[in-house]
């Protein structure tokens, strides 16, 4: 890859973020089980085709609390082969990988749909070692039901419209065995949303831009035992002028098999969350407890996650490392 085509995905990545309206982009809990959510740089890090699919109910209980909802698919490109197949040059080969994902995310009367294509260009640092660039575009639609707004006027009939933008992601993803460390940037393009709410309209107005995103994330394998291992990871958000958002993570897994981990979102939620993994077959479910003061409101959040490690032949899969 050319170096000056790296140096410009680098550049958009680096862009400050403009203190703008915007929509937040919807909450994970589970992120570090699909880290290709947050960053497109670990499109195909995995030595098979990852699927993924979740729904996430946040805040149950409480009236038009935000439902999400996505698919994704990732996998490298070419010669596919179990890890204990890998040959030296194996190791040493750059190679090229690809991704789609797919999210809905309903709050009350208003939605979000998505669909992105990624791509991810992967190289060898050392023997262990590899970092990969990707990007991501695709295209963002923002909607509002007008029939589920309700006035104090019961004869007001609000209309209902959608917006639909450009939209961009970059992301360096450096991993080993043991380790891992990604940044990514999302809603780069930072484009308006082409309406505002009036009770009579919508497209009135100068709209709405999208915000900038981004996010750094690492996390560790710790060897406790031959069976047990501690997966530590950290997760920090920085969305324009906002405060940051910072998450602390903690799993322990048993044999590559079972986990069970905790995570606390500083000063909005602690969560608990358990997974099994069966040869092809991820299965994870997080709960989130929630500490604001709109604790009292609601009980709590939901999200459940499917996974599945496809091979293009029948062969064992490699171990799920991470996540």
């Amino acid at each position: 890859m050319k170096p000056a085509f790296l140096f410009s995905l680098l550049l958009l990545l680096l862009l400050a973020a403009a203190p703008v309206l915007a929509q937040q982009e919807a909450q994970y809990s589970q992120y570090m089980n699909n880290n290709y959510l947050l960053n497109p740089g670990a499109t195909g890090a995995e030595d098979y085709i990852d699927v993924k699919f979740s729904y996430r109910a946040q805040w149950v209980g409480l009236t038009g609390g935000p439902r999400t909802y996505y698919a994704s698919i990732n996998s490298s490109l070419g010669k596919w082969r179990t890890t204990n197949k890998r040959t030296l040059q194996d190791r040493r080969r750059p190679f090229h990988a690809l991704g789609g994902l797919v999210y809905r995310d309903v709050t009350g009367p208003t939605s979000r749909t998505s669909a992105y294509l990624s791509y991810a260009y992967n190289q060898v640092l050392t023997p262990k070692l590899r970092a990969a660039l990707g990007m991501s575009v695709g295209m963002q639609q923002f909607a509002v039901d007008g029939s589920q707004l309700q006035f104090f006027d019961p004869t007001t009939v609000a209309a209902s419209d959608a917006s639909r933008v450009l939209d961009g992601s970059v992301g360096l993803w450096v991993y080993s065995p043991s380790v891992y460390v990604g940044i990514s940037g999302t809603q780069l393009l930072a484009n308006k949303l082409d309406f505002s709410y009036d009770p009579n309209q919508l497209g009135a107005g100068a709209g709405n831009s999208l915000r900038r995103h981004y996010y750094l994330t690492s996390g560790v394998r710790l060897p406790l035992s031959r069976d047990w291992s501690l997966v530590p990871s950290v997760l920090v958000k920085a969305v324009g002028s906002a405060p940051l958002s910072l998450d602390l993570n903690a799993k322990l897994k048993y044999q590559d098999l079972l986990w069970a981990g905790v995570s606390w979102r500083a000063f909005d939620s602690a969560v608990l969350m358990a997974g099994l993994s069966y040869e092809q077959f991820t299965v994870g479910y997080s709960y989130d407890a929630g500490l604001s003061e709109l604790a009292g409101y609601h009980f709590g959040s939901h999200e459940l996650l499917i996974g599945l490690r496809l091979k293009k032949k029948t062969q064992v899969v490699c171990t799920n490392r991470f996540w």
